[in-house]
């Protein structure tokens, strides 16, 4: 079946972005990336003649490519397109009008008259995304609703947010997404999409990290002064690099986060690093190193999770050997606290692991206001993973 061309007798490409192009790229990486055709040439958004830019091309598009086979599951799909003439609306698709500077090595095609963003691209996109100056009548809806819900399970009476706190929160769990994703994308695990959509799901522990946070560097360097690069920049210095599953990216996050943002303001720990041991201490410990969960050095305070994820096939072994690690760092002068799902995934239960960690870090937590007690609630609910994927080596 020859290509499918538009009334000019241009054959069409789609350029997968934003989400879909997140999406596409787990899909890659569960494959091993086999097959994929790095395109260097390829790093321009193309003449609008030669885009995929209506709701009826995208359906073109899927039933030549078969969308779903290539791991492109969601509706609408995201594309890029070069200017607003190509923009339309519908369930099907949904256009971004990418304008600005597109370094090389930007694309990877996985068919014919497809490409995908790179994980680069791909955050970049996400962290770049032009802020609403409203919701949408719907969006405005859902979220006033969750605001009442959250008020009355926080027992805060009064005033329900406004329009202009309910659009910033919009904004900022666009900000947290682009965060969260940058995270994964340098973490030590990969999520293993559905075949079919409702499907099982599933993470993939200890890979290599899709991102190198050098790299990233480089990447944002190759961009220049356009617009958004400050908001990219800041989402890398927010994001973590190293996390060995969701949850430590979660817990990461809600940690550190700013207040205005939900978070608790703490001061950044290293993820999953290395604690040497002191040779003339080696009595104390049965290994010469130790990789800490979450590390603040200089307050010699360690935070380790303990969850599904890590224990997925383990027995007393794993236990034991958790145990012997916690048993030395205490030995050798360090703190540990544990922590475990249940503990935190309500922001009471995060609130009292939070408070700990800051007497711990001789730190002082900010006073929140109620729209941030909102969103605080808000973005524990935005982060904390899914526990029934099935983990898988």
């Amino acid at each position: 079946m020859g290509a499918d061309r538009n009334d000019s007798g241009c054959i069409e490409y789609a350029l997968l972005s934003h989400e879909s192009a997140v999406e596409a790229i787990w899909a890659l990486a569960a494959k091993g990336w086999k097959g994929v055709l790095d395109d260097e040439d390829i790093w321009l958004v193309p003449d609008a003649r030669f885009c995929v830019r209506t709701q009826a091309g995208v359906k073109r598009l899927d039933a030549e490519a078969d969308l779903a086979s290539l791991g492109i599951l969601r509706r609408p799909i995201d594309l890029l397109v070069p200017d607003k003439s190509c923009f339309s609306r519908g369930k099907t698709a949904r256009f971004h009008v990418w304008k600005e500077f597109v370094p090389p090595r930007s694309f990877v095609r996985i068919h014919e008259r497809v490409f995908v963003s790179t994980p680069y691209f791909a955050a970049l996109q996400l962290a770049m995304a032009r802020r609403p100056d409203r919701l949408s009548r719907a969006e405005a809806e859902r979220s006033a609703a969750e605001d009442a819900r959250l008020r009355e399970e926080l027992g805060i009476g009064g005033t329900r947010s406004s329009a202009a706190e309910l659009l910033r929160w919009g904004n900022i769990s666009r900000l947290v997404r682009a965060v969260q994703v940058l995270c994964d994308f340098m973490g030590t695990y990969r999520y293993i999409p559905a075949q079919q959509e409702g499907g099982p799901a599933g993470i993939a522990y200890g890979t290599k990290p899709i991102i190198a946070p050098d790299r990233l560097a480089a990447y944002l360097d190759e961009m220049g002064a356009v617009h958004g690069i400050g908001r990219a920049r800041s989402v890398a210095e927010m994001a973590f690099a190293g996390a060995a599953s969701p949850m430590e990216t979660m817990l990461a996050l809600m940690l550190t986060l700013p207040c205005d943002m939900g978070g608790f303001g703490l001061p950044r720990p290293e993820l999953n690093a290395e604690i040497p041991i002191d040779p003339r201490r080696r009595d104390l410990a049965s290994q010469e190193a130790i990789v800490a969960d979450m590390c603040w050095r200089e307050r010699r305070l360690v935070v380790e999770y303990h969850g599904w994820e890590e224990h997925f096939g383990a027995g007393p072994r794993k236990v034991a050997a958790d145990a012997a690690r916690a048993n030395t760092l205490a030995a050798l002068g360090w703190t540990v606290l544990h922590v475990t799902y249940e503990q935190v995934r309500t922001v009471a239960g995060f609130s009292l692991l939070a408070r700990q960690a800051a007497e711990l870090l001789g730190a002082e937590l900010a006073q929140t206001s109620d729209t941030e007690r909102v969103w605080r609630s808000r973005l524990l609910s935005a982060l904390l993973p899914e526990t029934h994927a099935t983990a898988r080596e």
